[in-house]
């Protein structure tokens, strides 16, 4: 009777949600000690992040990953698993960042190049956890990065700007992958986050991109940014995506959620995303309420709310919400939404 009474206890509901399903994305704001802290203390498991090739190489031959190194080592001294989204081209590669490096093997190299760098660098057993990170966290456990997300939003023309963008990501994910798995063939690929409601939608991105011969081989993971206005429309983008996924027999593949985020600003018509400190609260509990029953049939593995904490005033977070998307105010005082979300890590 006491082991049925134990396995009865142990059995988890249908909805029950696997621990570090529910992650943070960051945005404009850098991390402070504060920051570290509390996202231990929230049960935050996994933590994506902007992994800027610009700052790391912003002329040819340079290797500044000290910031990386102390963002990454920080967040796995606290059992915090990194999970960074690779993007942006240097000054000597591109005339902007956001234009990808194609277009010339000498761009394709140097790309390739960097990729191996950071994997060298962030895998198991690689030279930041077996150096640096000995020195500045003295016993504490590696958290290797195992997944890279490659870019971020494509479907958006300031994020990618290309006219036949669909065929030009499709070049840079097989490059990716190529250059990734020679150095780490158990690292996982990530597609970059697809906005949901963008030109040309995600839906109908990643349908092209199914489309591109071979191109199922070079990730693992397929990826949405779900921003709506409403939990229908929010809802309407996962089924979406799931189904284009479904009609290329691609239905095994996991669906992360690298941005799932509202502003806690006064909302407007013209800013339908804001939705004031108790409406952000009610649309993350919504949102993450409905992942965690619909996960296993639309095969999430992973969500990340957008943002940890709000920029200062002042700086601008890029987007119509994204000065106030933070769980926490810039002073690091919790949001009515931070509540909320911790009670889905703990």
């Amino acid at each position: 009777m006491g082991i049925g009474f134990c396995l009865a206890v142990a059995a988890p509901p249908a909805t029950a949600a696997p621990r570090g399903l529910f992650g943070v994305t960051n945005g404009a704001q850098a991390l402070n000690r504060q920051d570290f802290s509390k996202l231990r203390s929230t049960g935050v498991r996994t933590f994506r992040f902007a992994l800027n090739w610009p700052s790391v190489q912003p002329t040819p031959g340079a290797q500044n990953f000290g910031a990386v190194d102390r963002l990454v080592g920080n967040l796995a001294a606290r059992g915090i698993r990194p999970a960074p989204f690779i993007y942006g081209s240097p000054p000597w590669v591109a005339k902007k960042p956001s234009r990808p490096p194609l277009g010339s093997a000498k761009k394709v190299r140097a790309w390739r190049k960097f990729l191996a760098l950071a994997v060298k660098r962030y895998q198991s057993g690689g030279t930041y956890w077996t150096g640096a990170y000995q020195q500045q966290h003295p016993g504490a456990r590696p958290k290797p990065i195992t997944a890279w997300q490659i870019w971020n939003e494509p479907n958006l023309p300031k994020f990618f700007p290309h006219k036949k963008v669909t065929r030009k990501y499709a070049q840079l994910l097989k490059i990716s992958d190529q250059a990734i798995s020679g150095v780490d063939r158990r690292a996982k690929v990530v597609l970059a986050g697809l906005t949901g409601y963008a030109r040309p939608t995600a839906w109908s991105f990643l349908d092209k991109l199914y489309r591109v011969n071979g191109i199922k081989h070079h990730f693992d993971v397929a990826a949405l940014h779900p921003y709506a206005v409403t939990i229908g429309q929010f809802k309407s983008e996962l089924r979406r995506i799931r189904q284009v996924m479904k009609q290329h027999h691609d239905a095994h593949t996991a669906l992360w959620l690298t941005e799932v985020g509202w502003g806690s600003a006064h909302g407007t018509r013209r800013f339908p995303l804001n939705k004031g400190l108790r409406g952000q609260k009610r649309m993350l509990k919504k949102s993450f309420s409905l992942v965690r029953q619909k996960r296993r049939a639309w095969h999430i593995k992973q969500v990340f709310w957008f943002d940890w904490r709000d920029p200062a005033r002042g700086v601008g977070g890029g987007c119509s919400f994204c000065d106030s998307a933070g769980l926490l105010k810039h002073n690091h005082r919790p949001k009515p939404a931070y509540s909320a979300f911790r009670r889905f890590t703990q």
